[in-house]
């Protein structure tokens, strides 16, 4: 071997890392997802959700109930508080209007409030606020390769960022409707009677709400819970790189979660009067 060869050989071992020093992934966990690139098909089966609740930390669950469900009551009350008074307002101008009397405006109201009106406000309410939050933390974190890294310490990013997010909104929302569903009530009561001289109790007659009603109501708020972060996720997974990527994802989560929120509450509503009349 001439004295050019062995300088080409001896470069050449120069650029090449022997096997054995080479640096890889760990493998995955029991139960994790094989490494590989992260992408939106990671919320494509409801096994892998489920998979993924059953293992969400406590702490993790508490910060993020206090961050969906706390956070966002203010917000929700206010907004449905306002919504309440106009509808009111705006019912009991055309009430009279067609026929001078107002003793059913409030049954009415409470039977839209609670079949309808108290869910799909507050799955609005939280596309915009909740679900924006997620699509910006998640996709931040992708452009950043942090979501990589959770990977490398042989953490699944499902488990730690995504199943605490849909295990609090499946259960906070529920609560959030209710609560703001109340706000409204009272805040309808009293439109009624200051504008219109309507006596409380008989505003208050609950007597065109029924079980299916009630059912419709909180199956909406269920599924507004589930559908919202896990869209929301999903948009933020798909981020490309960059603050414009991050924008766009922000902008994906709130107009699809929005959608999906209107879609589905239509949907659940004629599943509802077609089950209960």
């Amino acid at each position: 071997m001439t004295e050019t060869e062995r300088d080409g050989g001896a470069r050449a071992g120069l650029g090449t890392t022997p096997p054995s020093l080479r640096p890889s992934l760990p493998p995955a966990l029991p139960g994790m997802m094989a490494p590989g690139p992260l992408s939106a098909r990671s919320l494509s089966t409801a096994q892998t959700l489920a998979s993924a609740a059953r293992r969400v930390e406590m702490t993790e669950l508490i910060k993020q109930i206090n961050e969906i469900g706390l956070r966002s009551l203010l917000f929700l009350c206010v907004t449905l508080g306002f919504v309440g008074a106009i509808l009111v307002y705006q019912a009991g101008i055309q009430a009279l209007r067609i026929v001078p009397d107002t003793s059913t405006v409030g049954a009415s109201y409470l039977e839209l409030l609670v079949r309808d009106l108290a869910a799909s406000v507050t799955g609005l309410m939280l596309s915009t606020r909740v679900g924006a939050a997620i699509a910006a933390e998640i996709g931040s974190m992708k452009v950043t390769d942090q979501l990589d890294a959770l990977r490398l310490c042989q953490t699944d990013p499902i488990d730690y960022l995504i199943a605490p997010k849909i295990l609090a909104s499946f259960i906070v929302t529920p609560l959030l409707t209710l609560i703001a569903g109340i706000v409204a009530t009272f805040t309808g009561a009293l439109t009624g009677y200051f504008s219109f001289g309507i006596n409380p109790s008989v505003f208050l007659d609950p007597k065109y709400i029924d079980v299916g009603d009630l059912l419709t109501g909180i199956s909406k708020a269920v599924v507004f819970g589930l559908v919202i972060p896990i869209i929301s996720s999903r948009a933020g997974l798909r981020t490309k790189t960059g603050a414009e990527g991050v924008g766009d994802a922000t902008t994906s989560a709130v107009v699809g979660s929005s959608l999906a929120v209107i879609v589905l509450g239509f949907m659940i509503g004629v599943a509802g009067q077609l089950s209960f009349g």
